[in-house]
């Protein structure tokens, strides 16, 4: 099956052969725990309201993709707070692109399959990684 990104009335098609790494990994409850002062143990649980992480990634020498494209989501990834519909195999989710906290972790990740030195748009880059973050909150 297919998966999309879209933005408004503009669709792309991502490389079906992505992998949700993090697909059953996240939880939706939210918990802290800690001791009362005669040493009983408290416990809070909530649902959580979005903020899963949905991370897209190829496997070594899978999942390729045209500069063309990769440009086309370089500039929505530069757009903070950019709400897209992400639909992974008929499941849709409302994301945002995933910065994150630390210099080394980026929205996109990729690496060309032959480093040319004059790019074109139909050269073609493998090892796609797109990092999102469900953004289902209500504004």
């Amino acid at each position: 099956m297919d998966i999309t990104l879209t933005n408004g009335g503009v669709t792309v098609e991502l490389p079906s052969d992505l992998i949700w790494s993090d697909e059953l990994t996240w939880s939706s409850v939210a918990q802290s725990k800690e001791r009362a002062i005669f040493g009983t143990l408290v416990i809070d649980a909530m649902a959580r309201n979005g903020g899963r992480p949905i991370t897209l990634q190829g496997d070594g020498d899978s999942a390729w993709i045209t500069r063309g494209t990769l440009e086309a989501l370089n500039l929505w990834a530069r757009t903070p707070g950019l709400r897209m519909t992400l639909d992974v195999r008929g499941e849709a989710f409302t994301v945002v692109f995933d910065h994150g906290e630390e210099e080394e972790t980026r929205a996109m990740g990729m690496s060309a399959v032959i480093d040319y030195a004059d790019k074109e748009n139909g050269d073609y880059y493998c090892s796609l990684v797109l990092r999102f973050i469900e953004a289902s909150e209500t504004l």
